[in-house]
Order: C-alpha cells, then structure tokens, then sequence
C-alpha cells in the first residue's frame, strides 16, 4: 500500500539538501499524484517530494533442475552516489588508514615554493596535516581529513 501524499499547507518531515539535516517542510503545491513542490521551513530551499515507494515483497527461491537449484542471477552493484555522510566516513577512514601506514614521522610545512614527493607528511597552515598522494610538476594531490585537495607547488 502506497503512502498518501500530505495537503498543501501541511508540515512533512524530510532531509533538507541545503541544511544537510532532517527538516520540516511546508508542502506549497501538489505536482503529480505522487509528488508536491516542498519548502523548508529553517532555509526556505525548495525542493520536490516524492511519496516512497512501498518495498517489494521478497523474492521466492529458483526453479530446481536435475542437478539441484539453478542459481539465482546476482543483483547488480548498486549505481547511486555516496550520501555526503557516507562520503565523509569513507574519506576519514582512507585517510586514517594511510597515514598509520606512513611512519615517515618528518613532516614537511607547506609552502608554494617548496619540493614535495609522493606518501610525504604535509602541514598546512589552513587544512592542518594531509598526505600527498601524487606529485605533479607544478601541483601536488593531498588527502586531509575532510577532502582531497590540490596544490600548488615547485614554483620557486
């Protein structure tokens, strides 16, 4: 059974893009029968909601051959992109692990001018402690704990 979509007007809670957070949003128009046009009630971002689909029912198991059971096909890898949270966890985990493995304890602080290698120890005076994951002629790749960035560098 499929979720009602709610009357204009109404307050629906959903995840805000914007905030970055679970929100209330203020339903302003109905599109389809299944979707309405949304505004959060904190940032004012207007976004499009759709009522989710119910869960499928669970599949029952394959057709048995002589042999045994045929088996089942594999579902595919899901294609949708990490959430921002998920990304961030991932990243952080990455990065925690490199740098364990990296027991160069030299730690080299950034400057525009200077020379840097590959798996080197980075202070930044803004981003802090990163790992350069590749040297480039005029840039480097550093994986710090929120991101991975490039910089600058080799330029005197």
């Amino acid at each position: 059974m499929q979720q009602e979509l709610p009357a204009v007007a109404k307050n629906i809670h959903t995840f805000c893009k914007k905030c970055n957070a679970d929100r209330y949003h203020v339903v302003i128009a109905h599109k389809t029968a299944t979707s309405a046009k949304v505004k959060c009630e904190v940032c004012g971002a207007h976004k499009t909601y759709t009522v989710p689909k119910p869960p499928k029912p669970a599949r029952e198991r394959g057709p048995v051959s002589s042999v045994g059971l045929i088996p089942e096909k594999k579902p595919r890898a899901s294609r949708k992109p990490l959430t921002e949270e998920a990304r961030r966890s991932h990243h952080l985990a990455e990065y925690e692990v490199l740098l364990q493995q990296n027991v160069d304890t030299n730690i080299q602080t950034y400057s525009v001018n200077g020379k840097f290698k590959n798996n080197q120890k980075l202070q930044h005076p803004k981003f802090g402690l990163g790992l350069i994951r590749s040297v480039h002629q005029d840039k480097i790749e550093v994986l710090f704990p929120d991101e991975v960035r490039n910089l600058v560098h080799n330029r005197g």
